[in-house]
C-alpha cells in the first residue's frame, strides 16, 4: 500500500508541477497578452465557420461543386456569403442576406427617407432601432433567398454553370423542401452573423469582412491548382518549359494586382488645415492634414452592385423554373454578368454606388461641423459653406476616380470570360483571376494588420504607463525614508 501511495503522490506531484509550469509560463502570459488572445480567438472562429461550411445540409447530395466558383450569380453569392454554397452547407447563405439588408438601410439613412434619417441622427438609441430593422430585413431576405436558391438548384437540370443538388427520397416532401431547409439556411445566416459580431467585438478586424475573406481565401488553392494542371501538369520538353513560363507569369500577374490594389487602398489626399489662436502653425512643415482616401468607398460598391443584380436574378430563375417563358429566358441569358448587357448594367451600378457611398461615407457635413467647433479652417478657404463646397468637390473628384477604378476591377473577370468565350479558349476560364476576390483579400488583410498594429501600440502605451505608476510608487516611499532619516539625524 505504501508503494502505491508513493507512486500516486509522485504522479500527482509531477502533474501539479506541469500545471504550475503552464500556469506561470503560458497561461499567465496569455492572460497578459490581450492582443494575442484576440488573434487566436479570431482564427478559431474563422476555422469554425470554414468547418461548418463543409457540412452539407441533411438529405442533400451535391454535384458539380466547382461550378460555384464560376462567373455566375451563384459564384458571386458563394464569394460574398463566405464560400459555404460550394458544398451547399449549413451556412450556404453566409452573410449575403445581411449585406442586402445593409445595402437597403444604407440608402434609407439618407435624406430621401426622412424617418430613417431622423433615427440615424438621433444618436445611439436611433441606431439600435436601425439595427433591429436591419435584422428584420435580414430574416425576410434570408427566407426568400433560401427558397429561391433551393428551388433553382434543385429544379434546373439544363444549366451546368453552377452546382446541382438532389434530395434523398425519404426527405423529398413539401414540408422539408419548403419549410425545413429554408429555415436551416436562415439559422445558418444568423449563426454567421453571430460569429461576425463576436469577431468584431472580441477579436480583430471587422467580422463581416473576415468571413468574406475566409470565402475568398478558400478559392485560391483551386485557382492555382487549375493553373498548374492547365500549363504544367503532364507536359514534357518544350511544352513544359513554356507552361512554367505561363504559370509564373500568372503568379506575377496575381502579385501585381495585389500590389496595385494595396497601393491605391492606402493612398490618401492630404488637405492642409490650421487652428486659430494658439494652435495656428507658422511654418508649412508644422501644418496638420485632413486625410481623405483615394478610394473612400472601399470594396463595398462592388459587393453592393453584385447583390443588387444577383437577388432579382435569383427570383427570375425561380419564376423560370416554375413557369418557363420567353421573357424570363431572355432575362436569364442577357442579364447574366457574362453577357455584354448584364455586364454594362453591373458596371453602371458599380459606378453609381461608388459615387454615392464615397460622398456618404466621407461625412463632409460632420467634418465641417467639427471644424467650426474646434476653430479649424483650411488655409485660403472660408469656414462654413465654402469649406463644405471645397471638400465636396475634392471628394467628388476622388469618387469619380474610385468609380472608374472599381468598375474596371470588378468587371475585369467578366470581360476576360467574354473574350475567352468569343475566341473559343474556354479551357482558360478556370484560371480567370477575380479582381473582386483579390481586392477583398488585400483590403481586409491590410485593415486587419492596421488594427492589430494600433492595438499593439495601445497595449505598449498601457504597459509603459503601468510601469511608470509602479516606479513612482516605489520612488515615493524611499523619499519618505530619506526625509525621516534626515530629520532624525538633525
Amino acid at each position: 500500500m505504501n508503494f502505491f501511495k508513493k507512486i500516486t503522490n509522485s504522479i500527482s506531484l509531477f502533474f501539479s508541477k506541469i500545471f504550475l509550469f503552464f500556469d506561470r509560463n503560458i497561461i499567465k502570459k496569455l492572460k497578459e497578452r490581450d492582443l494575442l488572445k484576440r488573434i487566436l480567438f479570431t482564427l478559431m472562429l474563422m476555422a469554425i465557420f470554414v468547418i461548418i461550411g463543409t457540412i452539407t445540409l441533411p438529405g442533400i447530395s451535391v454535384t458539380n461543386e466547382s461550378g460555384a466558383n464560376s462567373n455566375s450569380f451563384f459564384g458571386i453569392l458563394n464569394t460574398i456569403g463566405g464560400g459555404g454554397l460550394r458544398q451547399f452547407s449549413l451556412v450556404s447563405l453566409g452573410i449575403s442576406p445581411f449585406i442586402t439588408a445593409s445595402l437597403i438601410m444604407t440608402f434609407a439613412q439618407t435624406k430621401l427617407f426622412p424617418p430613417i434619417h431622423r433615427l440615424y441622427q438621433s444618436g445611439p438609441a436611433g441606431r439600435i432601432k436601425i439595427n433591429y430593422i436591419t435584422y428584420s430585413l435580414t430574416f425576410v431576405f434570408a427566407i426568400i433567398q433560401g427558397i429561391v436558391i433551393i428551388q433553382s438548384l434543385l429544379k434546373d437540370s439544363s444549366n451546368t454553370s453552377y452546382i446541382k443538388i438532389s434530395i434523398d427520397d425519404k426527405f423529398n416532401n413539401t414540408v422539408f423542401v419548403w419549410i425545413v431547409l429554408p429555415f436551416i439556411l436562415v439559422a445558418g445566416t444568423f449563426f454567421s452573423m453571430f460569429i461576425s459580431e463576436l469577431i468584431t467585438n472580441k477579436g480583430v478586424g471587422n467580422g463581416s469582412s473576415m468571413l468574406i475573406l475566409a470565402g475568398s481565401i478558400i478559392s485560391l488553392p483551386s485557382l492555382f491548382s487549375s493553373g498548374w494542371s492547365l500549363w504544367v501538369e503532364s507536359k514534357i520538353g518544350a511544352e513544359l518549359f513554356r507552361g512554367l513560363i505561363y504559370f509564373f507569369a500568372f503568379i506575377l500577374l496575381f502579385i501585381a494586382m495585389v500590389f496595385i490594389i494595396s497601393f491605391i487602398y492606402q493612398a490618401e489626399r492630404k488637405i492642409p488645415i490650421q487652428q486659430t489662436g494658439v494652435g495656428r502653425s507658422k511654418n508649412v512643415k508644422d501644418l496638420s492634414y485632413l486625410p481623405i482616401k483615394l478610394n473612400p468607398a472601399g470594396i463595398m460598391p462592388i459587393i453592393f452592385a453584385s447583390m443588387l443584380i444577383t437577388f432579382p436574378m435569383l427570383i427570375v430563375n425561380l419564376i423560370h423554373e416554375v413557369s418557363p417563358s420567353s421573357g424570363t429566358r431572355w432575362m436569364i441569358k442577357y442579364f447574366a454578368l457574362t453577357n455584354p448587357l448584364g455586364l454594362t448594367i453591373f458596371a453602371s451600378a458599380t459606378f453609381g454606388i461608388t459615387i454615392f457611398l464615397s460622398l456618404q461615407q466621407s461625412k463632409i457635413d460632420k467634418i465641417v461641423e467639427d471644424f467650426n467647433k474646434a476653430s479649424t479652417f483650411i488655409p485660403g478657404i472660408r469656414p462654413g459653406e465654402q469649406t463644405e463646397d471645397y471638400l465636396i468637390a475634392i471628394v467628388l473628384r476622388l469618387a469619380v476616380f474610385s468609380a472608374i477604378y472599381l468598375t474596371i476591377l470588378g468587371s475585369s473577370q467578366y470581360v476576360t470570360y467574354i473574350l475567352l468565350d468569343h475566341f473559343g479558349k474556354t479551357n482558360f476560364q478556370s484560371v480567370i483571376i477575380s479582381g473582386t476576390s483579390i481586392m477583398i483579400i488585400t483590403t481586409v488583410s491590410i485593415e486587419t494588420i492596421q488594427q492589430i498594429e494600433a492595438r499593439k501600440k495601445a497595449q505598449n502605451i498601457l504597459k509603459a504607463s503601468k510601469k511608470d505608476q509602479i516606479s513612482n510608487k516605489d520612488f515615493e516611499p524611499s523619499n519618505k525614508n530619506q526625509e525621516n532619516s534626515g530629520s532624525v539625524l538633525w
